[in-house]
């Protein structure tokens, strides 16, 4: 970014392998942190917030599309989260992703809210695997190679919404 003095200062830009990817899309940690910041905003109306999130590519179906997980701080109907998913789906600008939609490369957005308590599993797991508390950072985006993580999200699904915004 430049310099202060003559030490160079650097802006963190996002953690290694955090990038979710299907056709010709590269959506960096970044463009999920703006996604969900800007769907949030259709539940913070009723007083609500998302707790903590994550994500992972499905290419268990074809075409595979983005997953996103919620966990949330109360009840929110269907309706709401509904918008919520569309709001996901149009909130990934990059151009590889909305080409990719637009001629069903890639799948609609699914997101899929999971149980009061899902991240602190989560938690729970990599302190069993002695990460340190102080140093735990939720993982934004679960890759196949995060099976354990997978697992517990996918058990802890209470609901699922699939976008029509495309």
């Amino acid at each position: 970014m430049g310099f202060h003095n003559s030490t160079p200062e650097l802006k963190f830009v996002c953690r290694r392998n955090v990038m979710l990817a299907i056709n010709i899309d590269k959506s960096t940690e970044q463009d999920l942190q703006f996604a969900v910041e800007e769907a949030a905003k259709l539940i913070s109306k009723k007083k609500l917030e998302v707790i903590d999130f994550s994500s992972n590519v499905d290419v268990s179906t074809d075409p595979g599309h983005y997953v996103i997980f919620w966990e949330i701080s109360g009840e929110v109907s269907d309706e709401v989260l509904t918008e919520c998913c569309n709001c996901l789906d149009r909130s990934f600008v990059d151009g590889g992703y909305v080409s990719s939609r637009k001629v069903d490369a890639i799948g609609p957005l699914e997101l899929r809210v999971v149980r009061r308590g899902t991240f602190q599993k989560i938690l729970d797991h990599y302190l069993g695997l002695g990460a340190a508390l102080s140093q735990f950072k939720t993982p934004r985006c679960v890759g196949p190679t995060n099976n354990k993580v997978l697992q517990i999200l996918c058990d802890n699904v209470a609901k699922n919404y699939f976008s029509t915004a495309f």
